[in-house]
C-alpha cells in the first residue's frame, strides 16, 4: 500500500520562508508523490525561487497567476483540480514539516483505513523558526484535552464536540485527507471569498461524510508572522471575521449543529464592535443566525447592556 499523494503548495509572498517549505517537502521519508508549485502574482522573489525547483521531477504542475486570485482558497480548488493523487496535502508556503510528516500521516491511515482526514499535533514558530508554542495549549479548554494522544472519531461526532466551538484543525499543513472527499459542494463562493474562516468552513464540509484521525506527534511547524492572512485587528477586519463565522454558523444550523451558548457569544462580539449609532439600523441585524428572530436579537442585546452595566459598578 503506497498510494501516491499531490502536494499542493500556494504561494504569495512567502519568498523568505519558501525554500524551507520546499526542502521540506522534497526530502520526506515517504517518497510517492507529486508536487503542485502555485504562485498567487507575488511581488517578491518568490517566482524565480520557484522557478528554480520547477524542473524537480517530482513537480508535475507549476503555474504563476498573472493577477492575483484575492483568496487562497482559491488557490486551493485550483490545485485540487490539478491533483492526481489519492490523498492531498496543503503544504502552505510559509510553514515547514518534519521530514517524517507523510510517512507517520500514510502509517496511521493504513491502520485505521476508515479515516478520510488525518492531521498532527503543530508547533507554532516566528518568523525565525524559534519555536513559540505547542499547539497542545490551543485546545486545552477541552476537558479532556483528547489531543494529548492519538485519536480516531466519526467526523459528525467531532463537529459537534470540538469544530463547532472553533476550528481545531488550526493549519492546514498539518493535515493529510482523500481527495474523493472534495466535491462541487465545498467551494462556494461563500467559502471562496472568506479571508479568515475558510480552512474552518472547508474542514467542516469535509468531517460530514468522513472520520477524523490525530497524532499527537509534533510534525507540523505552524509560522506566526504580521503577513499571515487570518490576522484580523482593526475594526473592518473584526467585523469580516464575525460575518464569516455567521455563514459557518448558518451552515451548520442547516445540518442541525448549534450551541445557543456559542451563538450567544457571537452576537455579543458582533454588539462590542458595533457603534452606537448602528445599533438598531439594518447592519445591527447583519450577525442575526436563521434560527434566532430580530426580537430575540433585541432582548439578547438589551439584556447584555444591562449586565455590562450591571458590572461595571
Amino acid at each position: 500500500m503506497n498510494p501516491l499523494i499531490s502536494i499542493i503548495v500556494p504561494n504569495y509572498n512567502h519568498y523568505n520562508y519558501l525554500q524551507q517549505r520546499l526542502e521540506s517537502i522534497f526530502n520526506q521519508t515517504y517518497q510517492n508523490f507529486e508536487v503542485i508549485l502555485l504562485d498567487d502574482a507575488s511581488t517578491d522573489a518568490s517566482c524565480q525561487l520557484l522557478e528554480s525547483y520547477s524542473k524537480h521531477p517530482k513537480v508535475s504542475h507549476f503555474i504563476i497567476n498573472k493577477k492575483n486570485s484575492g483568496s487562497p482558497f482559491k488557490q486551493w480548488e485550483k490545485g485540487l483540480e490539478l491533483a492526481i493523487g489519492k490523498y492531498i496535502w496543503i503544504a502552505e508556503s510559509d510553514d515547514y514539516s518534519e521530514f517524517t510528516f507523510l510517512e507517520n500521516c500514510i502509517k496511521y491511515i493504513m491502520e485505521q483505513p476508515n479515516i478520510g482526514i488525518v492531521y498532527a499535533q503543530s508547533i507554532d514558530v516566528n518568523e525565525l523558526g524559534h519555536v513559540l508554542n505547542n499547539r497542545i495549549v490551543f485546545t486545552k479548554e477541552f476537558l479532556p484535552n483528547i489531543w494529548k494522544n492519538n485519536f480516531l472519531i466519526k467526523g459528525k461526532k467531532f463537529i459537534k464536540n470540538y469544530l463547532l466551538e472553533k476550528n481545531v484543525i488550526p493549519n492546514a499543513s498539518a493535515v493529510l485527507f482523500k481527495k474523493e472527499l472534495v466535491n462541487s459542494a465545498i467551494f462556494t463562493s461563500e467559502l471562496l471569498n472568506m479571508k479568515y474562516c475558510g480552512d474552518w468552513f472547508f474542514w467542516i464540509k469535509l468531517s460530514m461524510n468522513t472520520s477524523i484521525g490525530f497524532l499527537a506527534k509534533d510534525l507540523n511547524y505552524f509560522r506566526n508572522h504580521e503577513q499571515v492572512s487570518r490576522n484580523h485587528k482593526n475594526l473592518t477586519q473584526k467585523k469580516q471575521r464575525l460575518l464569516e463565522e455567521k455563514v459557518v454558523r448558518s451552515y451548520l444550523i442547516t445540518k442541525n449543529i448549534q450551541n445557543n451558548v456559542i451563538n450567544h457569544n457571537l452576537y455579543i462580539k458582533w454588539f462590542e464592535l458595533l457603534q452606537f449609532k448602528a445599533i438598531f439600523t439594518s447592519k445591527f441585524y447583519d450577525i442575526k443566525l436563521a434560527t434566532t428572530s430580530k426580537t430575540s436579537l433585541l432582548c439578547i442585546y438589551l439584556k447584555y447592556k444591562v449586565v455590562k452595566k450591571y458590572f461595571r459598578k
